[in-house]
């Protein structure tokens, strides 16, 4: 990398002061600090994981960047063997991604299928994948500092396995560490993350060697102008990936929206003619009801004239009765006088 001949002869990173241009949220500058100092490396891990630096024998990077050649679409996530037995992947998310969740699971399952064909599945390393945000990735997720998910049973939240996980560090959310989280230095850690000024960065570095190291890369890449293209570049594409993609949602999101609004006014239409109908129907039964309630009233009458036909009846066949008992007499009577 060539230097700057101008403000990097004069200025340190023990003298610099103001905003940071590319700071550790930069995840090129992330990857390749990380890559470069194996005792801050070793120190984010033992506090991602909660280590003590003994229990470090071992950490390799393995997919360092050269900068170089390296290119402005970058995949920017640090992959790590620790100790020869595990797998880690350690990934900065600055920029809004609606599919994160599916991502990450794909990126740990690439990361988990870490043996050759037809070799013993005894020699699958345990795989977790660190996601480093100050972005609400979890849609309806609480509020944490640090969260660990695994694969548990839903009903009795027994754990199936340890092996296999992502854990989130919410920069945004300091304010809710643990005294774990504290004193696995993960707040220092969350802290470093989110310095925008050297002093801010001095005074987390201070006493602190490994630390101090960090902040004399990150003052160098900051004052080369070969390193600062690189830096700008790949930081121009991923805001313009990001900006496409906003701009991608929200024209489907229009799209949608319009879609929705047709199919609103159509069920809209819909139900202003079902209430139509229904209003229609209700006039029928109406008509039905009044026409019933007459049928009543004429069935009642009729009821009424065959009552009163009935007593006629019954009046006209007793005097038929009589008639007949009166002729009887009669007769009776002009066979006695003769």
């Amino acid at each position: 990398m060539s230097k700057s001949k101008d403000k990097s002869n004069s200025v340190t990173y023990e003298t610099a002061t103001g905003e940071i241009e590319f700071t550790l949220r930069s995840d090129m500058m992330f990857h390749y600090v990380m890559q470069n100092s194996k005792t801050a490396l070793t120190g984010l891990v033992c506090a991602l994981k909660g280590l003590s630096p003994d229990d470090v024998q071992d950490i390799i990077v393995e997919n360092p960047i050269d900068l170089n050649s390296a290119g402005k679409e970058t995949i920017m996530d640090i992959k790590l063997t620790l100790n020869s037995s595990e797998i880690l992947n350690i990934e900065l998310q600055v920029y809004p991604d609606k599919y994160w969740i599916s991502r990450s699971i794909l990126y740990l399952c690439r990361a988990y299928d870490n043996i050759g064909s037809g070799d013993n599945y005894s020699l699958i390393k345990p795989t977790t994948l660190f996601c480093i945000t100050d972005l609400g990735l979890i849609p309806k997720a609480p509020k944490e500092f640090y969260a660990k998910y695994r694969l548990t049973n839903l009903k009795n939240h027994h754990l199936y396995t340890d092996k296999f996980g992502i854990n989130v560090l919410q920069l945004n959310h300091t304010d809710l560490a643990t005294e774990e989280d504290i004193s696995n230095n993960l707040v220092y850690w969350a802290n470093l993350f989110k310095a925008t000024t050297w002093e801010e960065f001095k005074k987390l570095a201070k006493n602190h060697p490994d630390i101090e190291e960090v902040g004399n890369m990150i003052f160098e890449l900051n004052y080369d102008n070969q390193a600062k293209e690189i830096l700008e570049g790949q930081r121009r594409y991923r805001e313009q990936m990001n900006s496409q993609y906003t701009a991608g949602y929200t024209d489907a999101e229009e799209k949608y929206e319009t879609v929705i609004a047709e199919k609103d006014n159509m069920l809209s239409e819909k139900d202003a003619t079902i209430a139509q109908k229904d209003d229609m129907l209700s006039e029928k039964d109406a008509t039905i009801a009044e026409k019933d309630g007459l049928l009543s009233k004429k069935d009642a009458t009729i009821a009424e004239k065959d009552g009163l036909l009935s007593e006629k009846d019954a009046t006209i066949a007793n005097k038929d009765s009589e008639i007949t008992k009166l002729r009887a007499e009669l007769e009776k009577y002009k066979n006695m006088n003769m």
